[in-house]
């Protein structure tokens, strides 16, 4: 947890014991059993896989049996040390020296004391820094005296490769979280946070996650923010998402993957701007990347992403969005040589302190929904394309300004946002004033008649 004080939810409440594990009995139970045949002598797979979709409990179970059976945790993130060397320097030699508790205490292996091995995203061993990763993944397993966890999302991306996996080590599947569990542990959490929250809030959230509790959490903290009671409109600043994909799942494949691929492919449906999705990338980049050299080629990229984007605002060429989104995403990807630090990913100290930003995006999606039922297109259509040359010419050009407030029916939430000004301001006010006046002379002039019933009018007067 940070010492900023910027820890989420997700990691606040991550589970302390086995028990505290929602969703997964099975999977539990199993993973219980197997480090009791450790506790009795040796059992009869040295290493657990422990598989499953991100974001439901996989991780925070390994954490939670290291707590729960008091032995010392040895962590490595195979995506960011997938090498030979880094393996055998961290795991393989923690796996068959003693060790001490946390205390300092010495603990001898044959009287009881051990060490859990964890091998987090163990599936993205085999990126581009990949130098017999898995080679030195199957020796520690082999040469191992102390249990170990290897943990993926992708079995057959881990297994593939070697099928002496698939025989070393024991496989638990976790599944997707069921709703009734989900919908239980955050209304706890609110009920913790003082937060009051209305069912179909929570319907929502949890619909939206698909089973995914991290998901759900991150969505529940982002609007919680701020708020003491969480109605229907709360879920207006989530926004649109065409598939399953969060800002957090971005920021984990942008800065501990190495792959720039796949760093890339986790922006093409994220919804975020790319003025937004640079704050984030900015804010948790100094946390993420450990050494200064490090740190300097991924500012240096973010620094290429912020030339586009400033490209964008001054020639309106939002064809640029793209170079944009890959030079945060690939670029800061590919900047890591060192590993990650791998905590908890925080929300940007802007948008915090910004009490506008859920009201701003409530604004720009209620704008979407009305380009779109204009346009005869759909919101999710009107956000990508439509509305940053439409918030252009908004600001622009008067006229336009005055005549599509009156046509849209725009709100002083929805001008504010065009204009970027607050919904008082003077501009806000003004507009409002006259596209009321043009609404009305709109609605008090006669129609004109169109060119058939002229047509009659003129044919019926010569006869």
């Amino acid at each position: 947890m940070r010492s900023d004080g910027m820890a989420g939810w997700a990691e606040k409440y991550r589970p302390a014991t086995l028990d505290d594990v929602v969703g997964n009995p099975a999977a539990v139970s199993d993973l219980r059993k197997w480090a009791n045949a450790w506790v009795r002598g040796r059992p009869d797979r040295k290493a657990v896989i422990l598989q499953g979709d991100p974001g439901i409990g996989k991780t925070s179970a390994a954490l939670a049996l290291a707590r729960e059976m008091g032995w010392t945790l040895i962590e490595m993130n195979a995506s960011d040390s997938r090498n030979a060397d880094a393996i055998e320097r961290v795991a393989t030699r923690g796996s068959v020296l003693q060790t001490f508790s946390t205390t300092g205490e010495f603990l001898r292996t044959d009287q009881g004391g051990r060490k859990l091995i964890v091998l987090d995203e163990a599936d993205n061993v085999f990126g581009r820094e990949d130098k017999g990763g898995i080679a030195a993944i199957v020796h520690l397993i082999q040469e191992t005296r102390q249990p170990v966890i290897l943990i993926a999302n992708d079995y057959y991306a881990l297994t593939r490769r070697s099928s002496s996996l698939r025989r070393l080590c024991r496989t638990i599947k976790f599944q997707a979280i069921n709703r009734a569990a989900m919908k239980s542990l955050l209304r706890g959490i609110c009920t913790k946070e003082g937060v009051g929250i209305q069912d179909d809030v929570l319907e929502f959230i949890v619909e939206r996650s698909q089973g995914d509790l991290r998901s759900a959490i991150n969505d529940l903290e982002s609007i919680a923010i701020g708020n003491k009671q969480l109605g229907g409109e709360a879920t207006t600043s989530l926004g649109y998402r065409d598939r399953e994909q969060t800002i957090f799942a971005a920021l984990e494949e942008i800065f501990r993957s190495g792959d720039a691929r796949r760093a890339r492919d986790s922006v093409l449906n994220l919804d975020e701007s790319p003025e937004d999705l640079i704050l984030w990338v900015d804010h948790n980049l100094p946390y993420e990347f450990t050494t200064p050299a490090d740190r300097d080629r991924g500012l240096e990229r973010l620094s290429r992403a912020d030339v586009y984007l400033g490209r964008v605002r001054r020639r309106q060429d939002y064809g640029l969005w793209s170079f944009a989104r890959e030079m945060m995403s690939m670029g800061v990807a590919v900047a890591r040589h060192d590993r990650a630090r791998g905590g908890q990913l925080g929300f940007p100290q802007y948008l915090l302190q910004m009490s506008r930003s859920r009201s701003l995006r409530a604004a720009r999606n209620s704008l979407a929904k009305k380009l779109g039922a204009h346009l005869h297109t759909s919101a999710a259509v009107a956000l990508d394309e439509t509305l940053p040359p439409f918030r252009a010419l908004f600001a622009g050009d008067e006229d336009f300004r005055v005549q599509m407030t009156a046509v849209l029916g725009l709100d002083e939430k929805e001008a504010a946002f065009l204009l970027d000004e607050a919904e008082d301001s003077h501009a806000v006010k003004h507009l409002l004033e006259k596209a009321g006046a043009v609404e009305i002379a709109r609605k008090g002039r006669q129609p004109e008649p169109s060119g058939l019933a002229s047509y009659d009018e003129e044919g019926s007067g010569e006869g």
